[in-house]
């Protein structure tokens, strides 16, 4: 992953909100609470300040990977955090694997390892931004790694990886942080072969 040192400092310097998880983290427990989808296992890939962790953890087991050296104290018995590469990780026991703002974060090659590591009838959930926002005033600068993402590219990589698209928006006021507004690609898919 590039930017580690980034992540590392930026999370030291920056108090994330505690206090809540992302909408993204709501849609997606409401999004299989109405299909009547059971998950169990949750692996949040880049899971950075773990807000959206703990918030999963009230329903599932969890377990958070980030590259940062930060990583958060799990408080509950639901939820466990680890330092690694969650590209690599080994997602074999969870039912969802939830990408929220680390799927821009790679390169396009990393892409590809990410979607090769997903298991079979494993759920994947991904919110990017997209590259309709390149241009859009980002709250904390752009002084950092962004692989803004096409929704073309993304339809196309996931039928690559066999993956079964079962929800996609791309839109702005999903995902607003302060006077920032970004155009998000939401997705959730099943890796069937």
């Amino acid at each position: 992953m590039k930017d580690k040192n980034y992540w590392t400092e930026f999370y030291k310097s920056n108090k994330i909100k505690q206090i809540g998880c992302s909408g993204f983290c709501t849609f997606i427990i409401n999004w299989f609470s109405t299909q009547n989808i059971t998950i169990k296992n949750v692996l949040d890939a880049g899971s950075g300040s773990g807000r959206d962790s703990y918030e999963f953890s009230k329903y599932h087991s969890v377990v958070g990977v980030d590259s940062s050296d930060i990583v958060p104290i799990g408080t509950n018995v639901n939820v466990r955090f680890e330092k690694g590469d969650f590209i690599t990780h080994n997602k074999h026991k969870y039912d969802l694997v939830y990408s929220r703002f680390t799927f821009h974060s790679i390169t396009n090659e990393d892409h590809m390892l990410f979607l090769d590591s997903i298991p079979d009838n494993t759920y994947l959930a991904i919110e990017a931004r997209s590259d309709k926002s390149c241009d859009i005033k980002e709250h904390h600068g752009k002084s950092h790694y962004r692989n803004y993402i096409n929704i073309t590219y993304m339809t196309n990589i996931l039928k690559q990886y066999n993956m079964n698209i079962l929800y996609i928006s791309e839109e702005d006021n999903i995902a607003k942080y302060e006077s920032e507004n970004p155009i998000c690609i939401r997705l959730i898919c099943v890796r069937r072969i």
